[in-house]
C-alpha cells in the first residue's frame, strides 16, 4: 500500500509546476512589462511584441531537497524512506499540507501606445494555474514503520486550469504626481480538471487495518470524450481529448487596479490589486467515487492458516473503488475565482544620485495552491540611459532568495532578463550523476537545499517613438 500511495504523490507532483510576474522588474528602469505588476506603471516608448514579449515559468513548493533527501557520510543521498533518515528528524520538516504548484504565463501580443498624456496597452497571454497537495498524514504513513496508527489522507490530489486571457489597460499621470491605470481582462477557458481525496482515512490497530475513502473529480474541456460502464461509472480507459471542434471551455472577467504616489521629489508610493475577477467553467465531466471502507483483520486465532496474498489483492481490489467515479449527473457550470494579488511598494531615490534608488515592495496572494506573503528589498540603478539593473533579497514562508533582473532598453528594442528566485544554499549533483557532462554544464549541477522555488522572465519588444520618462522615475520628464 505504500507503494500505492507513492505512486500517487509522484504523479500528483508530475501535473504541477508553480510562478508569477518578474517581482525584481517592479522597480526595474525602463520595464516596458511593469504595467502588468502595477497598472498605473507606463513604458519609455510605444511597444510592440509577437510571441517574444515577457514569458514566465516557475516552481513554489514548500518541500525541498533537504526535506527528501540526504546524504550520508560517504556523500551519497538517501531517500526519506532510508532506514539511515530519522521519522523525528524528517517529520520535523514536514508542514501539515506539502504543496506544489505552477502559474505559468505565455505571451502572445502586446501592444502599447502613448496618447497625450495617456498610456494604452493590448496584450493577449497563456495562462496556466496549477497546484498539488499531499497532506502530512501520507508521510507519516511512508516513513512510520509502526503497526498502529491514524491516518488522515483528505485533500490530497490536483488541480489545473488553462485560459488565454485578452486585456486592455489604460494609465493617465496628473501633475506629474498621481498614476492611475487599470486592466480590464476577458477570460477564455481552455481546459480545467480537479481530482481529490474528499475522505481518506486509515487507522491501523493491533488486531485490524480499517479504511475509508471518497474521491471526486471534475473536467471542463470542449474536447473531452468519454463513455460510462454499464453500471454507469466513467470509463477512465475511454478519456480522451478528440472529442471534435474546438470551442472554449468557460468564460470569465477580471480586472487589474494600481496607482502611484510621489510623495516627495525622491519617494514614490504604489500599490496594485491583480486579478480581482472569476471564471465559469462548462464542467464536461463530474464523478464522484463511492464511499468505500474495507476491514483487514490482522489478528489470526491460534490453528488457523491465511493466506495474507490472497487477502491483500481482496484489500486492493475494494479500494480500488476510491478511483472509480459515478457520474454525477454531469455537465453544469462553476464558478472559480482567480488566485488574487496585492502588491504594496515604496521607492527611494537617492537625492544626491538620482540613478540609484532603494526599493521595498510587499507581496500577497490569496487562493489556488495556497496563500503566499513575501517582503522584497532592492537596490536598483540605471547607469545608462538604456540600462537598467535591479536585485534584492526576498524573505517569504519558502524562506529567503535573491532575485537580479536586467533590462537593456535603448531606442529600437527592449531586452529583459530576470529571475525573482535565486536561493542561497544548494546542494551539488552527484558526482557520478555529473562527469559525463560537459564541462560547462557541471558548473551548474546545484539544486536548491530547501524549500524549491524559482522564477525566469524573459521578454523582447520593440520599442519606438519618443522616450516619454524620465529613466529613473516613473513620471513624465518635465
Amino acid at each position: 500500500m505504500k507503494r500505492i500511495y507513492s505512486l500517487f504523490i509522484l504523479l500528483s507532483f508530475s501535473f504541477s509546476l508553480f510562478a508569477q510576474d518578474l517581482e525584481t522588474g517592479y522597480f526595474l528602469g525602463g520595464n516596458p512589462y511593469a504595467f502588468r505588476l502595477n497598472p498605473a506603471f507606463q513604458s519609455e516608448r510605444n511597444i510592440l511584441s509577437i510571441a517574444l514579449g515577457g514569458h514566465q515559468v516557475g516552481v513554489w513548493s514548500n518541500l525541498g531537497v533537504s526535506t527528501l533527501m540526504y546524504p550520508d557520510a560517504n556523500g551519497s543521498l538517501n531517500t526519506f524512506l532510508s532506514d539511515r533518515v530519522s521519522a523525528s528528524d524528517f517529520m520535523g520538516k514536514i508542514k501539515k499540507e506539502s504543496v506544489l504548484g505552477v502559474d505559468a504565463r505565455v505571451n502572445l501580443l502586446t501592444i502599447g501606445f502613448w496618447s497625450g498624456e495617456q498610456f494604452y496597452t493590448i496584450d493577449f497571454n497563456v495562462r496556466s494555474l496549477n497546484a498539488a497537495s499531499v497532506p502530512r498524514d501520507v508521510f507519516a504513513f511512508l516513513k512510520d514503520d509502526q503497526s498502529q496508527g491514524n491516518y488522515d489522507f483528505s485533500g490530497m490530489g490536483f488541480r489545473a486550469k488553462e485560459m488565454v486571457e485578452a486585456a486592455f489597460g489604460w494609465s493617465r499621470n496628473y501633475d506629474n504626481v498621481f498614476n492611475v491605470g487599470f486592466r480590464v481582462k476577458a477570460l477564455v477557458g481552455l481546459a480545467e480538471a480537479e481530482i481529490f481525496a474528499d475522505n481518506m482515512k486509515l487507522s491501523m490497530g493491533a488486531d485490524q487495518w480499517s479504511v475509508q475513502a471518497q474521491s471526486y473529480l471534475h473536467a471542463s474541456s470542449p474536447l473531452l470524450k468519454y463513455s460510462l460502464t454499464d453500471d454507469g461509472y466513467l470509463d477512465l480507459e475511454s478519456i480522451s481529448l478528440n472529442g471534435g471542434n474546438f470551442r472554449p471551455g468557460g468564460y470569465g472577467a477580471a480586472v487589474d487596479l494600481g496607482a502611484s504616489w510621489n510623495v516627495l521629489p525622491c519617494l514614490t508610493l504604489s500599490a496594485s490589486i491583480l486579478d480581482l475577477g472569476a471564471i465559469r467553467w462548462n464542467r464536461e465531466v463530474q464523478g464522484v467515487s463511492p464511499e468505500t471502507s474495507y476491514v483487514l483483520e490482522t489478528s489470526v486465532p491460534e490453528g488457523e492458516d491465511r493466506d495474507w496474498e490472497a487477502e491483500l489483492n481482496r484489500a486492493i481490489e475494494e479500494l480500488s473503488g476510491v478511483y472509480r467515479f459515478k457520474d454525477a449527473s454531469g455537465k453544469g457550470a462553476a464558478f472559480g475565482m482567480l488566485p488574487l494579488q496585492v502588491l504594496l511598494g515604496a521607492e527611494f531615490r537617492m537625492p544626491f544620485y538620482e540613478r540609484l534608488s532603494l526599493g521595498a515592495l510587499y507581496q500577497g496572494r490569496n487562493g489556488h495552491a495556497f496563500n503566499r506573503h513575501s517582503a522584497r528589498l532592492s537596490v536598483n540603478w540605471n547607469p545608462l540611459d538604456f540600462l537598467s539593473l535591479s536585485t534584492g533579497t526576498t524573505l517569504n514562508r519558502l524562506g529567503e532568495s535573491i532575485g537580479v533582473a536586467l533590462n537593456l532598453h535603448p531606442a529600437g528594442v527592449n531586452l529583459l532578463l530576470g529571475c525573482d528566485y535565486l536561493p542561497f544554499h544548494t546542494i551539488a549533483l552527484p558526482s557520478d550523476l555529473v562527469k559525463e557532462w560537459p564541462p560547462f554544464l557541471q558548473l551548474f549541477a546545484y539544486i536548491p537545499r530547501d524549500q524549491m522555488k524559482f522564477n525566469l522572465y524573459v521578454g523582447l519588444n520593440i520599442a519606438f517613438g519618443q522616450s516619454r520618462l524620465d529613466h529613473a522615475k516613473r513620471f513624465r520628464s518635465e
